[in-house]
């Protein structure tokens, strides 16, 4: 399967700006939100912004090639 290099900085971006964006939501909640449900909210999206951070790696374009490097 072959990926451009396009086509992957647009998907690393678009994780980025989705990742701070939930960030910002997330932090308002905690920060505004009624107590118990504010917390929650709030912590759910933080959780979710750090897993489409933790997908960033996915979008390296040469990762590929690191892994085969590291095999011999």
């Amino acid at each position: 399967m072959s990926r451009s290099l396009r086509s992957l900085f647009a998907v690393r971006m678009l994780l980025i700006a989705n990742g701070v964006c939930l960030i910002a939501i997330g932090a308002l909640y905690v920060r505004y939100g009624a107590r118990p449900a504010g917390l929650v909210v709030g912590g759910v999206l933080v959780a979710v912004a750090a897993v489409l951070f933790a997908c960033l790696p996915l979008t390296d374009p040469y990762r590929r090639e690191r892994r085969r490097a590291n095999r011999r």
